[in-house]
């Protein structure tokens, strides 16, 4: 975001990815419950948010990475180790607690790549609004 508050060249196309994932996690956690237990429901919605929580706290820190201080860049490189941090406590807790649910959590936790590459694919089919410059 700008400091205007409106969203920059790229922010549109990270606020579909956010949406596409809350839609997919909101989908998923009844199909889960409906098609093999609430148990794996429950996995399955504890990933979504795994996922949501890792995706945003990759945007902030990505965008705060884009600093010409080096030290600060260094800084919110270092703390996105959190990102990696955060799906393995996930991952770790839920399993040992859950062990049979690994393929709903494992799912859950991949809702970002699915929101990535529905964006792609939008992407793809989305005709250009100008030529490009030779």
């Amino acid at each position: 975001m700008s400091d205007d508050g409106s969203l920059d060249e790229g922010g549109d196309h990270l606020r579909r990815v956010t949406e596409a994932m809350v839609v997919l996690g909101l989908l998923g956690v009844p199909l889960w419950g409906f098609l093999r237990s609430w148990t794996a429901a429950l996995a399955f919605g504890v990933g979504a948010l795994a996922s949501l929580a890792f995706w945003t706290l990759h945007r902030r820190l990505t965008a705060r990475m884009l600093t010409p201080s080096v030290r600060r860049r260094w800084l919110y490189g270092f703390l996105s180790l959190g990102k990696l941090a955060l799906i393995a406590l996930v991952l770790r807790g839920m399993m040992g607690r859950y062990p049979a649910e690994a393929l709903p959590l494992a799912l859950g936790v991949l809702l970002f790549v699915a929101g990535i590459l529905l964006e792609a694919v939008r992407l793809v089919f989305q005709k250009p609004e100008a030529t490009p410059p030779d």
